[in-house]
């Protein structure tokens, strides 16, 4: 299992590398005080470790074939019973980060039936087999990055043709303990919002109009009736049962676990525990397979073949991850272009969507299981975890609403979840310069590009963007560029 590296010990190898052989060039240091010789040995010990360790598990998974397979089995039960004591979280972020790293077999349950076949296009809501791990389709800019072109999933196709599916990019996977959370936040204010209209309804004896604002995004506005029901044709950006879902290209899921959980299924053909209890209740062939055997739904012999307890860890760990950063370059003239793009990123409206900041307002998030009554995990955002680590006023810039963004970045298929084809989860920035290619299906190789492909709702951002000047389009450009993340060192073997 991987061991990361703290933000100091990342940031003094970065400086490390920038001095070079030499060792006495003029380097702007952006992180404090520059580190000492001491520090820039741990830096090299602490990398040079991690490459011995992984090496090692890689041997062992060779000599005793399947001991990999060891790091990936959690028992909710045992997290509920506090087995993994003093160090809980470590642990669990550890259990996570194999799942991440793991490269699923025939023996793990990989695959949707007893001769599993690897696809490029999904056939339809079974999804592919397209990949082995997770890291195999986000390393783009990193450990946990974005995706490559070549790393595009075709989903919702006929199993066969390119042209029958939708194109998603992976993105990075960084900073979303925070994004759960804000929309966790967001969707009890607008539940609070519905609950407070459904009250006066009864109360007054007639209808109430509710206008649905949440940390500064409005969702459009409801109607309740004194019997109880709602009226939500005005609601707009997010589903009717008003839970904001922030991830997926569209917003379609919103909690980490259920993620996870879908993500090992579509791609893997793994399929949870949970999703095998609910099938017992529910049997759904054309996602799980035909069974007949609850426990066994794509009738693959493997039983079991991810705990929910996995599902927990892997959705601290994805919490747990660190948070992008925003570098400002460190050239005086390009910082001074870097302040005027900030200032024009405003001004052409692409803030009036891309909030450059949401605030947080609990500092703790508890991840809850699904089957027993355990009392979850708890992690506190802010210190808990891989750094660097931000504050309550995110950074995201996202508004995780959908909007309508028009005829050319339409799906040329519908989505089973039923978002209409031009509609998109407003896509959060931080991170953007390690991401691309860019947009959901990697069509844009620059940032400019990007931008160019925008329309329906963000159309006159778009034109706004295009009528600036090409120096002022490169100041824009400089500025999104120090939307990062910070470096990591690691050993190539």
């Amino acid at each position: 299992m991987r061991r990361r590296l703290p933000l100091s010990v990342a940031t003094s190898f970065a400086l490390l590398l920038a001095l070079g052989a030499g060792g006495g060039a003029d380097v702007p240091w952006p992180h404090g005080r520059p580190p000492s010789s001491s520090e820039l040995t741990d830096v090299l010990d602490e990398a040079i470790e991690l490459a011995d360790r992984e090496r090692a598990e890689e041997e062992l998974d060779a000599y005793e074939a399947g001991e990999d397979s060891e790091h990936i089995v959690v028992r909710q039960e045992d997290i509920d019973a506090n087995r993994y004591g003093y160090g809980e979280l470590a642990r669990l972020f550890r259990f996570g980060d194999s799942l991440f790293e793991h490269e699923f077999r025939k023996g793990d349950g990989y695959g949707d039936s007893p001769d599993p076949t690897l696809r490029r296009v999904h056939d339809g809501v079974r999804g592919g087999l397209d990949t082995f791990s997770c890291a195999g389709c986000h390393s783009v800019g990193g450990t946990d990055g974005a995706g490559s072109l070549t790393q595009n999933a075709y989903v919702g196709g006929d199993g066969d043709t390119v042209t029958s599916a939708n194109i998603r990019n992976p993105p990075h996977v960084l900073g979303l303990g925070f994004i759960q959370a804000l929309g966790f936040e967001m969707s009890r204010a607008l539940d609070q919002l519905r609950q407070s209209a459904l009250s006066q309804a009864a109360e007054q004896g007639s209808p109430i109009y509710a206008d649905l604002v949440a940390k500064g995004v409005s969702f459009g506005r409801l109607r309740a009736f004194p019997d109880g029901t709602l009226d939500t044709s005005d609601v707009v950006g997010v589903d009717p049962d008003l839970v904001i879902k922030p991830f997926g290209w569209k917003g379609e899921v919103a909690r980490l676990r259920r993620f996870v959980e879908e993500a090992a299924r579509i791609h893997f053909g793994v399929q949870a525990h949970t999703l095998a209890l609910a099938y017992e209740l529910n049997p759904d062939p054309e996602r799980l397979g035909p069974g007949p055997n609850w426990w066994d739904p794509d009738n693959d012999g493997k039983t079991r073949e991810l705990e929910e307890g996995i599902l927990t860890a892997s959705a601290v760990y994805l919490a747990m991850l660190e948070t992008p950063v925003i570098l400002p370059p460190h050239d005086e003239g390009l910082r001074e272009r870097w302040g005027r793009g900030a200032t024009l990123f405003d001004e052409v409206g692409c803030e009036s969507c891309h909030r450059s900041a949401v605030h947080l307002d609990y500092l703790e998030w508890t991840e809850m299981p699904d089957t027993t009554d355990g009392q979850g995990i708890t992690i506190n955002l802010l210190t808990d975890g891989e750094h660097p680590k931000g504050s309550l006023l995110v950074h995201l810039y996202s508004d995780l609403k959908r909007h309508d963004m028009g005829d050319w970045l339409e799906d040329p298929h519908e989505s089973p979840s039923g978002v209409p084809r031009k509609v998109f989860l407003t896509r959060p920035l931080w991170g953007l310069a390690e991401t691309g290619p860019y947009l959901h299906d990697g069509r844009a190789l620059t940032l400019a590009e990007s931008v160019h492909w925008h329309g329906g709702e963000a159309e006159d951002s778009r034109k706004a963007y295009e009528a600036l000047t090409p120096e002022e389009q490169a100041d824009v450009n400089i500025f999104l560029l120090s939307l990062t993340r910070e470096p990591k060192p690691r050993i190539a073997r």
